[in-house]
């Protein structure tokens, strides 16, 4: 029996990688329509060619966390040939698609370096990966080795892969054996070599994605646990938060912002579900479709429909068409529609609901969900993007309006949201945006509810 050992750092690099889907530098959606020379929200600065107000052709983007990007810009994005240069100390060359890596490139840091085919800032398609004097010649799909070599002092394994083992059919040439034992072939399972009437070894280790799984659920029934019961003749309010881009930590920052500055309202300590896609995936339950609908379901049965609230605080990158993006690194996750979140509502008895995204474009969730019984503030209009995302912002400019410089009130909603959007314009006209960039976020008060808080709700 043969055990092949694997310590790479693969999840440090894999957590690199996912840094650069922040290309939107002053907010999710790259193509802004900026002067040359703009300094961005976040502090960073853009500088080469334009066309029509976007960055297009030559350019050096230049982040406040030191990265650097110099290179091929299309219409907003890095597109074409480029170079990254990471404070951390890796580094890559080669292509781009639409800010992200595509392509042929290189990647490399002191001990790790990788050049052959990107797509989707990850290693996709056939490569050649060095990490600790030993050597990758492989099929790679999501980072990760599929089918082909890989040489170490000590041999070559020539086959199938699982998770970074030899897995599959595969053969395993020695560099320094007797004659007559310079090989052996067969079936690998995590790293052991199975001969045919042997089974598999009992404690083969689970793949990374389903012990992340299996730990989540355990995660979001402890949350689910410790609600506490509503209280009878109080106005108590019951709070689900989701950070939506594993990618990033400053929607780990948002959600906790967002739950203290209800907190100070309310005693949400025991009555909030937080839902997060982050790299350290054991600080929260992850936020998928289905967990938001069970945390719905479960804070849903804990409330008196009659006297209770329901207040829930969505941020994340926004596409064009209203959807959350959802994505947790090394996670296939669907991405959350308004239509979606409608249809987990409509089986909840809770009537009266807040409801605030921080994202671009939405506009749309509130086209989608508004009715008698709800207030909505969204941090952008429907076809325009909002600010204050990328990773090296303490939190979206939205939240930081809502809950710290203007602060929650619902005794007076109205002049809330007035507060707010003045915030939020102040804070672009400083750095000079110009008219047609400006977010213009949302605001909708329905009729009942407007009515029930006007009688006041004593927490």
């Amino acid at each position: 029996m043969i055990f092949i050992h694997r310590t790479f750092l693969y999840r440090t690099l894999r957590m690199f990688l996912s840094l650069l889907a922040a290309l939107s530098l002053l907010a999710c959606d790259a193509s802004q329509l900026l002067p040359p020379d703009a300094r961005l929200p976040d502090g960073s600065t853009y500088s080469g060619d334009t066309s029509e107000g976007l960055f297009h052709g030559e350019g050096v983007q230049r982040f406040a966390s030191g990265m650097i990007y110099r290179g091929q810009f299309h219409e907003g994005y890095w597109h074409g040939k480029g170079e990254l240069e990471s404070p951390a100390g890796w580094r890559y060359a080669g292509e781009f698609q639409q800010g992200l890596m595509a392509g042929q490139g290189v990647w490399q840091d002191d001990e790790n370096r990788y050049e052959g085919a990107f797509k989707d800032d990850d290693f996709n398609g056939q490569g050649r990966y060095e990490v600790n004097g030993s050597v990758y010649e492989a099929e790679f799909a999501d980072g990760m080795p599929v089918k082909g070599k890989h040489i170490t002092d000590y041999g070559t394994y020539e086959g199938e892969f699982l998770d970074w083992y030899y897995h599959g059919e595969g053969s395993y040439f020695y560099s320094d054996a007797p004659e007559g034992a310079e090989s052996i072939s067969g079936a690998w399972e995590y790293g052991e070599f199975v001969d045919a009437d042997e089974s598999a070894p009992v404690d083969t280790p689970a793949p990374l994605t389903e012990k992340i799984l299996a730990e989540d659920l355990q995660r979001l029934n402890d949350q689910i646990g410790s609600l506490e019961a509503e209280r009878p003749g109080v106005a108590d309010a019951y709070f689900l938060a989701v950070g939506g881009d594993g990618s990033e930590s400053v929607f780990m920052r948002d959600i906790q912002v967002a739950k203290a500055g209800l907190q100070a309202q309310f005693d949400v300590e025991n009555r909030a579900i937080m839902l997060l896609n982050h790299r350290d995936y054991e600080t929260y339950p992850l936020a998928t479709r289905p967990s938001i609908a069970t945390a719905l379901q479960a804070l849903d049965g804990q409330m008196n429909p009659e006297e209770d609230l329901l207040f829930i605080h969505l941020v994340s990158h926004g596409g064009r068409d209203g959807q959350l993006l959802l994505q947790q690194p090394g996670i296939e996750l669907p991405n959350l529609s308004p239509e979606d979140f409608a249809e987990m509502l409509e089986s909840l008895n809770a009537r009266r609901k807040v409801l605030v995204i921080s994202a671009c474009y939405s506009g749309h969730w509130l086209n989608q969900l508004k009715d008698s019984d709800t207030l909505i503030l969204t941090s952008a209009r429907d076809d325009r993007t909002s600010f204050g995302c990328g990773d090296d912002s303490e939190m979206t400019w939205f939240t930081k309006a809502l809950y710290q410089s203007i602060g929650l009130s619902l005794d007076d909603p109205d002049a809330m949201s007035e507060q707010i959007n003045g915030q939020v314009r102040a804070w672009e006209e400083e750095i000079g945006m110009e008219e047609g960039s400006w977010s213009y976020p949302q605001f909708h008060l329905g009729a009942d509810l407007r009515q029930w808080l006007q009688q006041g709700i004593t927490p």
